[in-house]
């Protein structure tokens, strides 16, 4: 069997129909390939449009177990695998039809340890149509340390990039689980031990704007579980910057730079989810205490090529003050309330 499509599930009646569609729109005999689905303990009738698809395609398999998260479910996919490559996809998004093909015989060709490639953020759900020419030109195989000294700007969704099943499963790196941002650090130790690695400029992946997804959600407990995840992921990318920091080779100091640039961002995005959640100053007081301990606060290198525009030098301004920023939550926090404002 030459792939895997890894689909972890979650109250997905919404969206799975549309995601398994396009993944059996993408010219791959059933016999070449298989689709799990991970039912993490959905309360929907997501398991009963699954089950409508397994009837009619025998490469569909559906597990179910009981809520873990998407950590935890992608892991398990990765331990029922049997295709040569690997591919994990969000039941929420979807595929541009016959483009996977593609993308599964570049890394059959070329014998990669990952290929990445192009996603399209929209709000629509009729873009199957490719606008890659699918004409190459200048392939160029990398080491995946050469490819993350050159991207700066490395998208880390699992969802962009297939895996040689092989090499995920010696290099023993897993998902994180029970945390949102699971992907982060997995994805940054995947790129940095490949050996083969290419990016092949094709949009395949759509990435859906979902209203009730992890960055929209209000709800008070889910957004103290985010900030206490993102707090988790930037002591866990303080540990990747360690580790690299150590080996004494140029490229390996461009890497840690660039995912300091990776951490600021990620904190400068957990700062909005504060205003928007009701954590105490005190509590917010000591998660900046703790970003200062590893340099990761106040925020020094965020502003530059990416984010240059004003509104991120005055957002940025009020972040690192952070008692100007005190001064200012309460009355952003009923501008949000009464939806005066927009964050992100």
């Amino acid at each position: 069997m030459l792939l895997t499509i890894i689909v972890p599930l979650y109250n997905a009646e919404k969206h799975l129909e549309r995601c398994l569609n396009s993944l059996i729109n993408q010219q791959l005999n059933a016999v070449d390939y298989e689709i799990i689905l991970i039912n993490d303990g959905s309360t929907d009738d997501g398991k009963l449009i699954a089950e409508k698809f397994i009837k009619k395609h025998s490469n569909i398999v559906l597990y179910n177990q009981n809520n873990c998260g998407l950590g935890a479910s992608r892991n398990r996919g990765i331990e029922l695998a049997k295709g040569t490559y690997v591919y994990f996809i969000d039941s929420d998004d979807y595929l541009a039809h016959n483009t996977l093909h593609i993308i599964l015989n570049y890394s059959i060709k070329y014998d990669l340890d990952l290929l990445g490639f192009s996603s399209i953020q929209t709000s629509r759900l009729d873009l199957n149509i490719c606008k890659s020419n699918n004409e190459f030109l200048n392939i160029e195989v990398l080491k995946g340390v050469d490819f993350l000294v050159e991207h700066k700007h490395l998208d880390l969704g699992a969802c962009w990039y297939i895996i040689k099943r092989d090499y995920l499963i010696n290099s023993r790196y897993k998902f994180v689980e029970g945390k949102f941002f699971e992907d982060v650090v997995f994805t940054y130790y995947i790129f940095l031990h490949a050996e083969r690695l290419l990016y092949l400029p094709i949009d395949a992946h759509r990435y859906v704007k979902v209203l009730e997804s992890i960055t929209n959600n209000d709800n008070q407990t889910h957004l103290k579980k985010v900030i206490e995840d993102y707090t988790s992921l930037i002591y866990r990318m303080n540990q990747l910057i360690i580790e690299i920091s150590n080996n004494n080779e140029s490229s390996y100091n461009v890497i840690a730079n660039n995912i300091k640039f990776k951490r600021s961002v990620n904190i400068y995005f957990m700062f909005y989810k504060m205003i928007r959640s009701n954590i105490s100053i005190r509590n917010i007081n000591k998660i900046l205490r703790g970003f200062k301990v590893i340099d990761a606060y106040p925020l020094t290198n965020f502003i530059g090529d990416q984010y240059h525009q004003r509104k991120f030098k005055i957002s940025v301004y009020v972040f690192n003050n952070k008692y100007l920023f005190y001064l200012l939550l309460y009355p952003l926090r009923l501008l949000n309330k009464y939806k005066l404002i927009k964050l992100p």
